[in-house]
């Protein structure tokens, strides 16, 4: 059994008070491997041998064993993300709470992009989501990561939360994945162990309420606040709950589940909230619960003039070439372009009065001279028309591409290829005639070296 904490031994009565031996057994199991398909990338088998499904995700499957994701393309064509089981109930909060409206929606705390990339799978393409991170090299990693999901209806932001605060009554879901002490990780990282401490957990709690209290103005009336936590204590989790619903205008919501989930449903001060344990179900620890903010007289915040500028004629007919469908809009921003629903466009706009704006998608490209460069954005997409040169690559070529190594590849015409493995987009290949130009975004090159 793992060494833990004394202290956190001695408060494990406070969040459950019974089979705490079982419990703490579990812990020293090893962690559970899941992970979640994309529903926009369809594939003719799974990649992995599935163990069985993830009850409360539809394209939730548990794995018997821990792969090498990275020696698999798929991995990196976005067919599937790989994320804790637990945290995958976000599907059925988001299916109870949501109708066909178009949403803005705000996943506050994103990177790595498990909650953002099944939001977008979960979200009809009118919604918009703003996936936004904090901390830099976090956020380069949620927008690489959001970009191969291929969805084209996101904004990822790096704006602290009292920035976003400003935009009142803006977003009608905000989640907050909430930093935290990490208790719910001690099987799955040793290191979660170590930094534990007691005053940690204080101050983890402390800071929630910050962000919390920050945030909340943004939250529009009617609007959902989804709080969650991957660690145990009260003091993160209930208390900071019944805060939230004691300082402000907001209310509890319950949210169905089965009983052979064995998600343990939390009734407190008639408030709810969700507890995920390792011993009663196929996860890690986890803690979830959602909020509605009451009406109340909404204020119009002042936003910035609009951002982008609509492409002429002829650059319009240039960029309608590489994307499926006809009369789709596109805008143009700082020499790049993308393909925006008109409303996404004025929100975005609305949203760069406050927020650092780090990625936009869909990017088609930019205009260089007189030649247009299709984005790796675009190659991951269900963008591409199809009249675009396709290049079908083996495991070992889309691995060699994957990491900008030397291609032995023999193309037709110049000009562009889509590299492809499987029939799923990876990134843009140029025959110049005497040599193949990989156009693969060096900073997301595999650096492992892979046999």
């Amino acid at each position: 059994m793992k060494l833990l904490p004394s202290a956190f031994l001695e408060r494990i009565s406070d969040f459950l008070p019974e089979n705490q031996d079982k419990f703490l057994s579990s812990l020293s199991e090893s962690p559970i491997v899941s992970l979640r398909l994309n529903p926009f990338k369809k594939l003719n088998h799974l990649p992995f041998s599935p163990m069985c499904a993830v009850a409360w995700c539809e394209d939730g499957y548990y794995l018997s064993q821990r792969p090498s994701f990275t020696e698999n393309p798929l991995f990196w064509a976005g067919a599937f993300y790989v994320q804790e089981a637990s945290s995958m109930f976000l599907e059925q909060i988001f299916k109870h709470i949501t109708s066909q409206n178009p949403l803005k929606i705000l996943d506050l705390s994103a990177a790595p992009g498990g909650k953002s990339t099944h939001l977008l799978s979960l979200m009809n393409e009118n919604s918009l989501l703003v996936s936004n991170e904090i901390i830099k090299n976090r956020a380069e990693i949620l927008a690489e990561n959001l970009a191969r999901w291929g969805s084209k209806n996101y904004v990822v932001t790096q704006s602290n939360p009292e920035s976003l605060g400003k935009l009142e009554n803006f977003f009608d879901i905000i989640l907050v994945d909430a930093p935290c002490s990490g208790e719910g990780m001690f099987r799955k990282d040793s290191t979660a162990i170590a930094e534990w401490s007691e005053a940690n957990v204080l101050f983890c709690a402390k800071r929630q309420k910050e962000i919390l209290a920050n945030i909340l103005p943004a939250l529009a009336p009617s609007g959902y606040l989804i709080y969650s936590t991957c660690t145990f204590n009260r003091k993160e989790n209930e208390e900071n709950l019944h805060w939230l619903c004691e300082n402000f205008n907001l209310q509890s919501v319950q949210i169905p589940i089965a009983t052979e989930w064995n998600i343990v449903e939390v009734q407190e001060k008639g408030r709810f909230a969700y507890r995920f344990f390792p011993h009663l179900l196929r996860g890690e620890g986890f803690f979830v619960a959602c909020l509605r903010k009451k009406v109340s007289p909404v204020q119009i915040g002042k936003y910035k003039k609009d951002l982008f500028q609509e492409l002429d004629k002829n650059q319009k007919n240039v960029v309608q070439q590489w994307v499926v469908g006809e009369n789709q809009e596109f805008f143009s921003y700082q020499n790049q372009v993308f393909m925006l629903n008109p409303l996404h466009r004025t929100w975005i706009s609305q949203l760069a009065s406050y927020a650092y704006i780090k990625q936009v998608a869909l990017k088609v490209g930019e205009f260089k001279g007189k030649d247009f460069i299709p984005s790796a954005e675009l190659a991951l997409s269900s963008c591409v028309s199809q009249n675009i040169s396709r290049i079908e690559l083996s495991t070992k070529e889309a691995l060699q591409f994957l990491s900008k190594q030397e291609l032995n590849l023999t193309l037709g015409e110049k000009g562009w290829y889509l590299a492809t493995h499987q029939n799923l987009g990876l990134g843009w290949l140029k025959n110049l005639g005497g040599r193949v130009n990989n156009y693969y975004p060096s900073e997301w090159r595999i650096r492992k070296t892979i046999q």
